[in-house]
């Protein structure tokens, strides 16, 4: 029983790393829509968007999809091998999703929004 403790464990320990970036991300979302409404006319901020409204979605898509793994992985442990590879893919999904929404947040910051012409 132990050994088959951690897998299903891990795709839970990431929910929280997940939850600072949703944090941190939905808050400059919702600076930008706040900014938006008293300048609608900024083109330049509008373009970044759906890069934060993409991330958001990516990140909670992400922690829904490791807390069903970790839940299917605990709810299947009569079955260690179907319960071990349900969670192994899962698992997956849920880093890539990460990393989508870290890519969408890296081309976001590397913009200069002092910069009009981009």
């Amino acid at each position: 029983m132990e050994d088959t403790l951690g897998f299903w464990v891990a795709p839970l320990l990431m929910i929280p790393g997940m939850a600072l970036l949703v944090i941190s991300t939905a808050n400059r979302y919702s600076q930008l829509l706040l900014h938006l409404v008293t300048n609608p006319s900024d083109s330049v901020l509008r373009r970044q968007l759906p890069l934060l409204r993409g991330a958001l979605i990516a990140l909670y898509l992400g922690i829904a999809v490791d807390a069903m793994a970790g839940l299917l992985g605990g709810l299947l442990i009569f079955d260690v091998v179907l319960a071990r590879r349900l969670v192994i893919v899962l698992s997956c999904l849920g880093v890539a999703c990460l990393v989508a929404a870290s890519v969408a947040l890296i081309v976001d910051a590397s913009r200069d929004p002092l910069r009009r012409g981009e």
